[in-house]
């Protein structure tokens, strides 16, 4: 399955993620311990000022605008038995119709687009769309509206001041994507079904410096998704979330703070039989930097639910339980860093009223100056669904990855995850979704390299790039339906120009 997350959006967040990080639990913790990594702060000094983009080559009054146009053309090989589908460029998902050799043809036109309404206020809208062409029939051809993770996406956002210590943001962050997830609503690369979805985020977040090493923030925002497939109806929904919480930084290693939290899930599809469902949580946290190079986060809360209406089915779980989170970041030396951390957190469940999970992690990452890297990781999740239907599961997926440089300009990068599912499931006389009572592993390597060829000038307004991989992918299971590998060699160039 890849790492244990839900269906990913702009910044690494599925939408019932994203709701549930708003009620608390886990951002406020994360947020404190980037802003110690980087010499203590409070939230007052994080807002932002707008600045004209890096990306911006066009320039009209306050509008600046990046278009860029690019086409790819080289060789496919694909092998494979069994129901799974790969992902062939970026987030988009083909439909092989047979194996063989294929000379795929991509082309693709990129807009970035960027309004500075005011020194305080901007306008960021973004969009890509693509062709694929393949003469040899493998895959059918595509116009593809929204290829990249994002999709279609527009940020509205302005900064105010009410008074010299009171900062606040406005703004209203709009996209239309496809997240490829399972019957649970966990990213799956490899066979999850496509979820189309339109979702919108308008909020307000509020920080008033109470002292130097004081602040008071407020968080109110409303979000709106819309599915475009039936399927996937049921989750229509519009959902608030609101927060109040206090940070106080004592001496330059340690900052804390309590943050209590709220969260409303109604459910709109005219055929929709499932509950609203409400959230809240108290967290009280801190962040200690015994050493430069130590950081220790913790948190600790008691997050409560409730849900009405019909459509319920619930388990013996309770609907209130402790919550909280411990993570331990150390640099071991110049390079040579480690994490390791472990959450509990009861959130919104993609079809149910609710789940707890608890999550454990490790990682390692290493680089030195001549460029070379390398990574492992491994991560373990045990979730309890509020609806019997869905019972319990645990997932545990370890991954590697190394680059190496062959040249000053050549590298050769190499990834290699391995996943394992396991479903507890009670006993029901009805019809179950496979993915839902059988167990399945999936492992996916891959090894390439890619490098420039040509470039035009320091501005690279013209660049030819090489891309060539192999990758195995697959996926064993005691039921056929989920049974399946795929072998794909790909040796591509692609040339590009900004307009």
């Amino acid at each position: 399955m890849g790492r244990h997350e839900r269906g990913k959006m702009k910044n690494g967040n599925h939408p019932w993620l994203l709701m549930f990080r708003r009620l608390g639990v886990i951002c406020f913790v994360a947020a404190v311990s980037s802003q110690v990594a980087q010499a203590q702060s409070l939230k007052f000094s994080n807002h932002r000022e707008v600045s004209i983009p890096e990306y911006a080559v066009l320039r009209i009054g306050p509008f600046y605008s990046s278009v860029s146009f690019s086409q790819s053309v080289g060789y496919r090989y694909t092998k494979g038995k069994g129901t799974g589908i790969d992902y062939l460029f970026e987030n988009q998902r083909g439909e092989f119709l047979k194996d063989g050799s294929d000379f795929p043809l991509v082309s693709t036109l990129d807009l970035r687009n960027y309004l500075i309404i005011s020194r305080t206020m901007d306008l960021d809208i973004s969009l890509r769309a693509s062709y694929a062409h393949f003469p040899m029939k493998t895959q059918k051809d595509e116009f593809i509206f929204n290829p990249v993770e994002e999709g279609v996406f527009g940020e509205f956002s302005t900064e105010f001041e009410l008074t010299p210590f009171v900062k606040g943001t406005a703004y209203d962050n709009a996209a239309y994507r496809t997240d490829y997830v399972d019957t649970r609503g966990l990213a799956d690369r490899y066979g999850g079904s496509a979820y189309e979805h339109l979702q919108n985020e308008a909020g307000v977040n509020l920080d008033w410096l109470m002292a130097k090493d004081r602040n008071l923030g407020l968080k109110l925002s409303r979000t709106d998704i819309v599915p475009k497939d039936e399927k996937f109806k049921e989750h229509q929904s519009v959902s608030y979330a609101e927060s109040l919480a206090y940070q106080q930084i004592f001496n330059p290693q340690v900052l804390a703070g309590v943050s209590a939290s709220f969260g409303q899930y109604s459910y709109t599809a005219t055929t929709n039989n499932r509950p609203d469902t409400s959230f809240q949580t108290l967290m009280v946290s801190s962040t200690v930097e015994p050493t430069k190079q130590t950081v220790i986060s913790a948190a600790v809360g008691y997050s409560q639910v409730s849900s009405a209406g019909a459509g319920s089915v619930t388990s013996s779980i309770p609907d209130g339980t402790m919550v909280g989170s411990l993570s331990l970041k150390t640099e071991l030396a110049e390079g040579l860093e480690h994490s390791l951390q472990y959450s509990r957190a009861q959130s919104s469940g993609f079809n149910t009223a609710f789940e707890v999970n608890d999550k454990y992690g490790y990682h390692l990452t290493w680089k030195d100056r001549s460029g070379m890297a390398a990574g492992i990781y491994s991560e373990y999740t045990t979730s309890q669904s509020s609806d019997i239907r869905y019972g319990e599961y645990t997932d545990w997926s370890s991954g590697v990855n190394a680059s190496y440089p062959l040249t000053q300009i050549v590298s050769l990068m190499f990834d290699s995850v391995y996943s394992i599912r396991k479903n507890k499931v009670a006993p029901s006389s009805q019809p179950v979704n496979v993915e839902l009572v059988n167990n399945y592993n999936t492992w996916s390597s891959k090894l390439g390299t890619t490098f420039l060829i040509y470039q035009n000038g320091s501005a690279a307004s013209d660049q030819v790039i090489f891309t060539t991989y192999v990758q195995h992918i697959e996926r064993s299971s005691d039921a056929d339906l989920l049974n399946y590998s795929r072998d794909v060699f790909v040796a591509t160039f692609t040339y590009s120009h900004k307009f």
